[in-house]
């Protein structure tokens, strides 16, 4: 692994020395899309790393927003729960004001305010080897405790996915009005363990985030448009999770 990741940090340096460049995707995720264009890599949607057991991921400069590790939708008695926590706990969309939407972060050391009517909490469960979504009316009188994560599945995500981790930034830059990237800094990492990651799941350094929304135009007008479900983490929280390493 050694040798990948010096391998990695030489085509960094090459993609550095280039200066800026274009972005081959607008949007927010262009910064990603173009470094991995540059690094001459095809698009997947595995749960494999990106790059020869490394996981890369990628930031503007002075960007707080956090890091999502992975995607996991929650399991539940529904055959899609993620529809029903929708349904059932959303609120009406900005636009479309018919159809519900469900954009939360959630914790597990303290309860979030959910459409003004309901408080969503994370819940461990080591006997169950389970992280339940709690979910109270806002006096917290107990609603539900239904959809949850097993630990098996987190498990598997957390170490193929991000047993190596690299974390690359860029300055962004508006010329002729197109977006261009300049890469300029590489950091490793390697993770610590799957219980480091549940501990950071208990004292709310690790979030889950819905971001389920709607369609507003196109064919698929009003319909559910899941964009995933993120276990996210902020960058300067990162020495928790993982160990630094110097290549």
């Amino acid at each position: 692994m050694n040798e990948d990741l010096k391998k990695l940090k030489k085509e960094f340096i090459r993609i550095k020395n280039m200066g800026y460049v274009e972005a081959s995707r607008s949007g927010t995720t262009g910064i990603g899309k173009t470094f991995e264009d540059l690094l001459g890599k095809k698009d997947d949607r595995l749960g494999s790393p990106d790059y020869n057991g490394i996981e890369i991921k990628t930031k503007r400069s002075y960007s707080r927003a956090y890091i999502t590790l992975f995607n996991a939708t929650p399991n539940g008695n529904d055959e899609y729960e993620i529809k029903r926590l929708r349904n059932d706990f959303g609120y009406p969309d900005k636009i479309l004001k018919n159809k519900k939407v469900l954009n939360v972060s959630v914790q597990g050391n303290c309860s979030t305010l959910v459409a003004d009517r309901y408080l969503f909490k994370l819940e461990i469960n080591y006997d169950e080897s389970k992280i339940y979504l709690v979910i109270y009316d806002k006096y917290m009188n107990f609603i539900e405790k239904e959809s949850f994560w097993e630990f098996n599945i987190l498990k598997d995500k957390l170490e193929i996915k991000f047993k190596y981790l690299a974390l690359i930034k860029a300055w962004p830059q508006n010329i002729n009005n197109k977006e261009y990237y300049k890469y300029y800094d590489i950091e490793f990492y390697k993770l610590k363990s799957f219980e480091d990651f549940l501990y950071l799941i208990e004292d709310g350094t690790i979030r889950v985030t819905f971001k389920i929304g709607v369609f507003r135009k196109g064919t698929r007008i009003g319909d559910i448009h899941d964009r995933g479900t993120g276990f996210e983490i902020q960058e300067i929280d990162l020495y928790k999770l993982f160990d630094n390493l110097i290549v």
